[in-house]
């Protein structure tokens, strides 16, 4: 009962300071937590950074408590104030350093589409959404949140039929069917986008493409008449295109089945302090 006090003093408090992330760490020099806010990492001193509290995080993680120097993730969900918060957790160690990174999946202030985007790109995106087939793509580097605005678009629609294959699910929607990837079982990509298309889905959402043959699943479905959205790493709007032809996807044939890539970026506001995305359209 005393971690799980701390743990919600931890999250709290993270809330309070609008933090995406808390860092975690603990070695032989020192112990901290900190936060990582738009104004950038703020340090955390009013919780105790220890092996018991790294251990009771685990626990709720549903990590491997004896894997050591092997990297793992988990999720937690944790009710505060009546709310539901939902934390993916990365761990790491080795030999001087062990880490914990928990993201907040679900921030106080939820995000939409109007407050992500200015009119104009707001009006261009749900035209796309509202495409029967073809292929949508938000890309970006690690970090830069096109995960979450992948999602927060999808909160648009409640007359479609949403399928989404992720490895993991770090988040549940009410207006989603959401299957996870689990090698452990035997679940693997390919068997996942089997039983979506047995399901008639009108979108087919795919977490991230990472490989070759996450894309071209995403080209056939998206040629068979459904409508694809997955996130891509890349390092601009042109960029998306040049990764999948290295994945061996026709690069015509992409032209002709892509409806829209959006690349975004975070950008520090100089006058504000502050981070905020800016975001380049490639329509097809």
């Amino acid at each position: 009962m005393e971690f799980e006090k701390i743990f919600r003093k931890l999250i709290l408090s993270a809330l309070n300071n609008d933090a995406s992330d808390i860092h975690l760490q603990i070695s032989n020099k020192v112990n901290r937590c900190e936060f990582r806010t738009l104004k950038g990492l703020i340090e955390y001193k009013q919780v105790k950074i220890n092996n018991e509290l790294f251990e009771y995080i685990k626990y709720i993680s549903n990590l491997d408590l004896l894997t050591g120097l092997k990297p793992q993730s988990g999720r937690i969900k944790i009710t505060i104030n009546h709310i539901d918060y939902f934390i993916r957790c990365a761990y790491f160690k080795n030999y001087l350093i062990e880490t914990i990174v928990l993201r907040i999946l679900n921030p106080k202030n939820p995000l939409s589409l109007d407050l992500l985007f200015n009119k104009e790109q707001a009006l261009i995106i749900r035209k796309n959404l509202n495409k029967n087939s073809g292929l949508i793509l938000f890309s970006g580097s690690t970090g830069s949140g096109k995960t979450t605005t992948l999602f927060t678009c999808l909160k648009e629609l409640h007359d479609k039929k949403i399928y989404t294959i992720e490895d993991p699910i770090e988040y549940y929607y009410e207006n989603l069917v959401q299957l996870e990837i689990n090698t452990n079982h035997s679940f693997y990509f390919k068997d996942a986008i089997k039983q979506v298309l047995r399901h008639d889905p009108n979108i087919i959402v795919i977490g991230e493409i990472r490989d070759e043959i996450e894309a071209n699943a995403a080209i056939r479905c998206a040629l068979s008449g459904h409508l694809v959205i997955s996130t891509i790493h890349s390092n601009s709007v042109h960029m998306t295109m040049e990764r999948l032809k290295e994945m061996n996807i026709d690069i015509n044939l992409l032209s002709q089945i892509t409806n829209l890539i959006v690349y975004q970026e975070l950008i520090v506001d100089e006058v504000n302090n502050v981070r905020k995305a800016k975001y380049s359209f490639l329509q097809g």
